[in-house]
């Protein structure tokens, strides 16, 4: 990127982190059903295709492999930006009073241009996470419970991303306890 688009995504960025009461946008209802449609066309014409190559000899069949897609896509854990929200009691002073919409938080993040992937993390697939990662510390696994584990969205920033702006913009929203770039765990 140039140092323009650097600039611009950074001014834009901030203009965005200072909107109150953003209406989110909604999607007319017809427009739900077209994207499976033109799914299942896609899907159809590809099959056809294939069919006609295996009928005229030029793909052998016995040879290909099929790849299985991933309905989500899998990143490594120190690639991600992780936004904790409040819970209950928390003991983060911007938690004082806020309680996290989940919601609008998603919607904050997947509205941002720099966003790849986002996905949500649940307090008890989040402790499911942290006793296999701690399966040998049985002090640590006999003191934590499930309600000590905040709910998270894992972020997933585009090639080439501004990480602090995300990270910060990601601060800034109501609900949100704590925010922290995988990166800087070993060290940034």
């Amino acid at each position: 990127m140039t140092a323009t688009e650097n600039r611009l995504r950074e001014s834009l960025s901030a203009a965005a982190a200072t909107a109150v009461d953003v209406r989110p946008l909604t999607l007319p209802i017809r427009r739900r059903f077209r994207i499976p449609m033109l799914l299942a066309a896609a899907a159809v014409t590809m099959a056809a295709v294939g069919v006609g190559f295996v009928w005229a000899g030029q793909l052998d069949p016995r040879t290909t492999t099929a790849v299985q897609a991933s309905p989500t896509p899998r990143f490594q854990p120190q690639m991600l930006i992780s936004v904790f929200l409040c819970k209950e009691h928390d003991v983060f002073p911007q938690c004082k009073g806020q309680k996290a919409d989940k919601e609008k938080i998603a919607e904050a993040l997947w509205s941002r241009p720099d966003v790849e992937w986002l996905s949500f993390e649940s307090a008890a697939k989040a402790y499911k996470n942290f006793r296999e990662q701690n399966k040998d510390n049985s002090v640590i696994l006999t003191t934590i419970k499930v309600k000590d584990m905040p709910e998270v969205f894992r972020v997933v920033p585009e090639q080439g991303a501004d990480w602090k702006a995300i990270v910060t913009a990601s601060k800034a929203l109501p609900g949100v306890s704590n925010v922290i770039d995988q990166r800087c765990i070993r060290g940034c």
